[in-house]
């Protein structure tokens, strides 16, 4: 069980197979337990039995005590409805876990799109926008390249499958509790940065999947029986890589809300603050697992950064944030955070450029949210 409490189900990365306790990986799987968010994704038990499925023998109940202590009754009001006239933060924080989770979501995926090449399957270059505006931009490997030049990344990685064996099992359905590590979280006193962060994964999942889709890169299990991963290779494609995009993504949201200087996830990088060094360790240890490559976590790292950082900036109201690019076509090299701080240099595999934000497509509601997370740091 992770740190958090219970938040259910946060997205679907789907199930990773019949690999024990690892069930759904969801977007992250059921992201281990954080927070108390109720079931998320099934909107399950949001609190008490009011939140619980109906039981034909309490209903039962329900009635027969309505029938016993029921006065006289003529259909007419009586009592005047709260929520009459309380703005959009109000209602919001009102509703119970799922329905909330549903409105974060969807204001969230009308922010940002994916495009890929459609003249065929399956694609060599996708895009990820934010507004009408390119955000990020990735071209993918063949297959036979990743089998020359990034196959052999996995023979040396695997010698550290016994070392990080339990690293690895929480992973597959728990990120957050490692960033938990850095900073002080919980379901009570860090509530609405738990939102977000688990938002931000849920993002993250509806913004690679297609991308997944639609590159259609091998995974290292199809090019060596010799991999034999230490976890079951999960049912989509291997580029880029969904954990990297997901904890860079976090990891680059909270840098905003738990360090005081002034946020700049390139140079977080480039520190090496603790947060980018989990999210570095947790995409470095698909490799390990063997069920990546490392320039699948290249690309989600790109990714990843990219998405929160623009995401940041517009909940700042800022009006400018950094795209970026990859091309995995030619990315021979391995991963780690010293690699991707020298690859987001000037001149490295990593290319930026600067792209308009309209912070006019945020609602308010959603910028009282993120000030209530900023409080809480």
């Amino acid at each position: 069980m992770s740190i958090f409490g219970s938040q259910g189900s946060q997205g679907s990365q789907g199930s990773q197979g019949s690999q024990g306790s690892q069930g759904s990986q969801g977007s992250q799987g059921s992201q281990g337990s954080q927070g108390s968010q109720g079931s998320q994704g099934s909107q399950g038990s949001q609190g008490g039995t009011a939140g619980s499925a109906a039981s034909p023998y309490v209903s039962l109940s329900l009635i027969l005590a309505r029938d016993g202590t029921q006065q006289y009754w003529d259909g007419s009001a009586t009592r005047t409805p709260q929520q009459t006239g309380r703005d959009a933060w109000a209602t919001f924080k009102s509703m119970a876990a799922g329905p909330r989770i549903a409105v974060l979501d969807r204001t969230l995926d009308s922010i940002f799109n994916v495009t890929l090449d459609t003249a065929a399957h399956p694609s060599a270059q996708g895009r990820v926008s934010v507004g009408r505006e390119t955000l990020v931009t990735l071209t993918k490997p063949e297959d036979a390249f990743l089998a020359q030049h990034q196959l052999h990344y996995l023979r040396a990685a695997a010698d550290l499958r016994g070392d990080r064996l339990a690293e690895i099992s929480v992973e597959t359905t728990d990120i957050l509790s490692f960033f938990g590590s850095v900073g002080y979280l919980s379901a009570d006193a860090t509530k609405w940065t738990l939102w977000l962060a688990n938002a931000m994964i849920r993002l993250c999942t509806s913004l690679e999947m297609p991308l997944k889709m639609g590159f259609d890169v091998a995974r290292p299990i199809a090019m060596a029986y010799e991999v034999q991963p230490m976890i079951q290779t999960p049912g989509h494609g291997a580029w880029p890589s969904g954990h990297a995009t997901e904890s860079f993504a976090v990891a680059t949201l909270l840098t905003r809300l738990m360090y005081q200087d002034t946020f700049d996830p390139k140079k977080a990088v480039q520190d090496q603050n603790a947060l980018m060094r989990h999210a570095a360790r947790i995409a470095a240890n698909r490799t390990v697992a063997g069920v990546h490559f490392p320039t699948d976590s290249m690309a989600g790292a790109t990714l990843g950064i990219s998405i929160g950082e623009a995401l940041v900036r517009l909940l700042d109201g800022e009006t400018e944030t950094t795209g970026r690019s990859f091309d995995g076509s030619g990315y021979t090299g391995d991963f780690n955070l010293t690699l991707l701080g020298e690859a987001l240099d000037s001149g490295g595999a990593i290319t930026g450029q600067s792209v308009a934000l309209d912070p006019q497509c945020v609602p308010p509601w959603l910028t009282e949210l993120w000030s209530k997370a900023k409080a809480e740091w």
